[in-house]
């Protein structure tokens, strides 16, 4: 799935500009599992299916997408098909759509409603309505609360990891303040996810980490997978070096989870099969510290 998701005003967390899904770390059950740390960064964000911002209520700008979605942009293809011109796409929701996701929200932000521009999953934005900003191509998308405000999408197979067996999200995000006012207990907000309430409901999701955390987590970001009561779960965490994410600033970010296969040197595979995998601006989190234990 792809997502577009704009940028967020203080007390709230961030902005979401385009994001998408694309149906299809170690399988296990800690979450608090050190990431590698990341490299450098640059623009990214996504928002995720079940309707809730996140234990930690953060809230965002922008729109989204997956392969299980991709937004349209100026002279794009409609829902439910790529653009004729992929081999030289105009724009970037073109780009997107050419990758055919099974979902793509552009995150205008609007109207009441949120066009899947790859296929018919509208989303529907609830509590407070977004204002607007741009993407730093221009593009423009919501901007979030970060209290009250989010994109709802109804619940679809293709968004199951149980279901599809593999699931790429990817999205836009900009946060206006890195230390969040409604953050979890651990210090993280849910930005994007297939998550109505959690347990038992909760499948997958997007974690962002405030600067100053219990755990010491400074800006973690992770692609979260829960267990089937969703009491429990395991992830793949992208742990920048101290001051390298910054404020209202764009950030790419692209989680990735299969049940098909795990790398090598994963334990107990038959109880806890598949990987997860992140990256962030195209870097990679650093699987290699956190193999041995799950991921």
């Amino acid at each position: 799935m792809r997502w577009r998701i704009a940028s967020l005003s203080l007390g709230s967390w961030m902005a979401w500009a385009a994001s998408a899904l694309f149906a299809g770390a170690c399988g296990g059950r800690s979450a608090a599992i050190d990431g590698g740390s990341g490299g450098a960064i640059g623009e990214g964000g996504a928002i995720g299916e079940g309707g809730a911002t996140g234990e930690g209520g953060a809230a965002g700008s922008g729109g989204a997408g997956g392969r299980a979605g991709s937004s349209g942009g100026a002279g794009g293809a409609g829902a439910g098909g790529a653009p004729s011109s992929c081999a030289s796409p105009a724009t970037y929701d073109q780009t997107v759509l050419c990758d055919q996701p099974v979902a793509y929200w552009a995150m205008k932000g609007t109207a009441s409603t949120e066009p899947d521009l790859a296929g018919s999953n509208t989303g529907t934005y609830k509590g407070a309505a977004p204002t607007a900003t741009t993407l730093p191509n221009g593009d423009g998308v919501a901007h979030f609360n970060g209290t009250s405000g989010y994109l709802s999408v109804p619940s679809n197979a293709v968004f199951s990891v149980p279901t599809t067996h593999s699931l790429t999200w990817e999205g836009w995000i900009n946060a206006d303040t890195l230390q969040f006012p409604q953050a979890s207990g651990d210090g993280y907000v849910d930005w994007m996810g297939k998550c109505a309430d959690y347990s038992p409901t909760c499948e997958w999701e997007a974690r962002m980490y405030s600067t100053t955390t219990s755990e010491s987590r400074p800006n973690r970001m992770s692609a979260y997978v829960f267990n089937d009561t969703a009491d429990l779960g395991s992830a793949a965490d992208w742990q920048p070096a101290d001051n390298l994410i910054a404020a209202s600033t764009w950030y790419y970010v692209v989680g990735e989870y299969t049940t098909l296969s795990a790398p090598s040197d994963c334990q107990n595979t038959a109880m806890y099969p598949g990987s997860i995998n992140v990256w962030v601006d195209g870097v990679e989190w650093n699987q290699g510290r956190t193999a041995r234990r799950g991921a």
